[in-house]
């Protein structure tokens, strides 16, 4: 891979990041829902979003998957910038990224059984979709 897909990867993954901490914020209620700088279909609904977080799907490791997925995808898009400056091996940021798939599998399955439409959730699994894609 090179280097320019490792930093397009990067920053999809911050891209991914800062959904986590928007949907987070929002739900903890710390920011409004609407900003001038979320698009409509991206916004968090509600009613539907924030239902998922109360679920047995939504804190996988006790505490909620926005604030751990923000957490997570600052790290990755942290391994996957450091690949071509030589921080880290390559082998991370696949190791990651099939992690990253095997969790999206198990949070989509949620979302399908909670019938739950979540725009975030739904983007960030396809953000983590295509930067694994772009790894292999």
């Amino acid at each position: 891979m090179t280097s320019n897909l490792y930093f397009i990867s990067a920053l999809l993954a911050l891209v991914g990041g800062a959904l986590s901490f928007y949907f987070y914020s929002v739900y903890r209620g710390f920011i409004s829902y609407r900003h001038w700088w979320m698009p409509h279909f991206c916004e968090v609904d509600l009613a539907t979003c924030t239902s998922i977080v109360d679920s047995k799907y939504g804190r996988i490791l006790g505490t909620s998957n926005a604030l751990t997925g923000t957490v997570f995808m600052l790290c990755y898009a942290y391994t996957l910038a450091g690949v071509p400056m030589g921080w880290v091996t390559p082998v991370l940021p696949l190791y990651l990224g099939i992690f990253t798939i095997l969790i999206a599998v198990y949070l989509i399955y949620g979302l399908i059984r909670l019938r739950v439409t979540c725009p975030v959730c739904i983007i960030v699994h396809t953000l983590n979709g295509i930067i694994f894609l772009i790894q292999i």
